[in-house]
């Protein structure tokens, strides 16, 4: 195992923050020095995809199929043109996931039953959650060994920071004590 593995979520339950561009900046930059990177995009719109490079076309296996169709995960990565960099990359499919998962009641691991297969392969996962506290989120958050959140300088922002950190504590009490924030 790779002494240094992190699992990070990049988490902000408000739109528009930058978690897509920290995601992307920051995995560029830890390419940049070697280290190899795997970026998950969580998010049904799928812009960290699209900013990464991957085409809607080249989206035909996506974390959708790694969650739901119980693809493994290998067969979900995909390279990007920045060497030591890769993708799974989302697509519009993920959007109902909520519904499907519903039932299910190891819904809150599904990502982290995967991910466990690639400390011997990447330094580093980044992880783009949407800008929600769903399922999506929650399934980040329990993989993960440490959150970024960014943030703006605002006041509805810092009053929204205030439930993301309820909502850690809780997943830390209940469903991943070694998260770090």
């Amino acid at each position: 195992m790779r002494d240094n593995f992190k699992i990070i979520s990049i988490v902000n339950q408000k739109g528009g923050v930058g978690k897509t561009t920290t995601a992307i900046n920051l995995g560029t930059a830890l390419a940049a020095i070697d280290k190899k990177i795997l970026l998950i995009d969580l998010d049904p719109q799928g812009n960290l995809s699209t900013g990464i490079g991957v085409t809607e076309k080249q989206r035909k296996i996506s974390v959708y199929d790694l969650i739901i169709q119980d693809s493994s995960i290998h067969q979900t990565i995909q390279e990007t043109r920045i060497p030591n960099l890769k993708i799974i990359p989302s697509n519009i499919n993920l959007s109902g996931i909520e519904f499907e998962l519903a039932t299910d009641e190891d819904r809150t691991n599904k990502l982290n039953n995967k991910i466990n297969d690639l400390k011997e392969e990447y330094d580093f996962v980044l992880i783009d959650c949407p800008p929600s506290l769903g399922i999506l989120t929650v399934n980040s958050l329990v993989a993960s060994d440490s959150v970024l959140v960014p943030l703006q300088c605002e006041f509805y922002a810092l009053e929204g920071l205030a439930q993301l950190l309820r909502t850690i504590e809780k997943i830390k009490d209940n469903l991943n004590p070694n998260l770090f924030l």
